[in-house]
């Protein structure tokens, strides 16, 4: 533990990684550790006054240095693992002169509603139906189009009824984030860990598939817990109830790139379903209706509805916010 700090402070870090097996990742300074990360647990736990055990297997608590740290167990993760994850706080103290001579103030540019990669999004996008071109390029571009929305961090919803083959396809979809990402997955069956066959730096957590609002562990709280753990991407398996509010507000906070799954009969059902998921929250259920449906359309880049017709599945629409409509 104390390496790791020494490391830490050493390269400037302001997080350290441990999950899985034992892999710990500390850039330029990879240890193995696990053996001593469940005991350092539960004497962190003890110095906070808290417990971390099976019954309570989510850990939020601060190192006596200040540093904060996130640990999570069995059952809230696949067994035989523990993640952990180490904040240290910042206590440099910098003058606006400083900034300036760091060039902090000059890539200011005007505020403007598209990103890198939406123009190219945009040609795929009009391809996919583009009469002009031949059916195996309208194919190219809409298989070209998900997986590069999916490279780019745009935020994809994948709808469509039991059965349908959402969660196969999201593993498809998967494979296609940039393997340097950090990723946290969420979910009720281990399912979406096994499409990440290339990425070493993930931390699978699980909930118990009757959890409700007032379980130990359930989806709300590990989406709750992940936002302390530093995820380049957020993976749910699917958005079923209360949690729905938990997902959009990371998704709002700057965790853009999830992708996530739920039922829905069109592209445009979505929002409403997702919208009434919300309202099934606590806290969701004071804000009005079209609030809610008008931030999940600020943040919903990308919405794939697939249908299962008679054990053919295939995608009926694409939505794309770029585009505002469906192809």
């Amino acid at each position: 533990m104390l390496s790791v700090m020494k490391a830490m402070r050493k390269f400037g870090l302001d997080t350290a990684d441990a999950g899985g097996e034992a892999d710990v990742a500390v850039p330029g300074a990879a240890k193995r550790l696990y053996d001593h990360v469940k005991n350092l647990a539960v004497a962190v736990a003890a110095w906070n006054d808290d417990d971390f055990s099976d019954t309570k297997p989510i850990l939020s608590a601060t190192l006596p240095t200040g540093e904060r740290v996130q640990f999570v167990r069995p059952p809230a993760c696949l067994k035989g693992t523990i993640s952990m994850t180490i904040r240290r706080p910042s206590f440099e103290v910098r003058t606006i002169d400083s900034y300036e001579r760091s060039g902090f103030f000059d890539r200011i540019a005007p505020v403007s509603t598209t990103r890198p990669g939406d123009e190219e999004l945009k040609a795929l996008y009009e391809g996919m139906l583009d009469e002009m071109l031949s059916q195996a390029d309208r194919i190219r571009a809409r298989r070209t189009f998900l997986t590069r929305a999916v490279e780019l961090g745009r935020t994809i919803v994948i709808a469509g009824g039991t059965g349908s083959g959402k969660t196969t396809f999201m593993k498809a979809l998967m494979q296609h984030i940039p393997t340097e990402s950090r990723i946290i997955t969420i979910e009720d069956v281990p399912e979406l860990l096994y499409g990440l066959p290339n990425h070493r730096n993930q931390v699978n957590l699980l909930y118990p598939s009757e959890a409700d609002e007032r379980s130990t562990v359930n989806a709300s709280k590990l989406m709750k817990s992940c936002l302390r753990m530093k995820p380049d991407r957020i993976l749910l398996a699917e958005l079923r109830s209360g949690e729905t509010y938990d997902w959009l507000n990371s998704v709002l906070s700057g965790h853009s790139g999830s992708i996530t799954s739920c039922h829905a009969n069109n592209c445009t059902a979505v929002f409403d379903y997702l919208a009434l998921k919300v309202l099934q929250s606590e806290t969701g259920r004071s804000l009005p209706y079209e609030h809610i449906r008008r931030l999940l359309a600020d943040v919903i880049d990308v919405i794939c509805h697939i249908q299962n017709d008679h054990g053919e599945r295939h995608i009926t629409e694409v939505y794309f916010r770029g585009a505002g409509s469906c192809a």
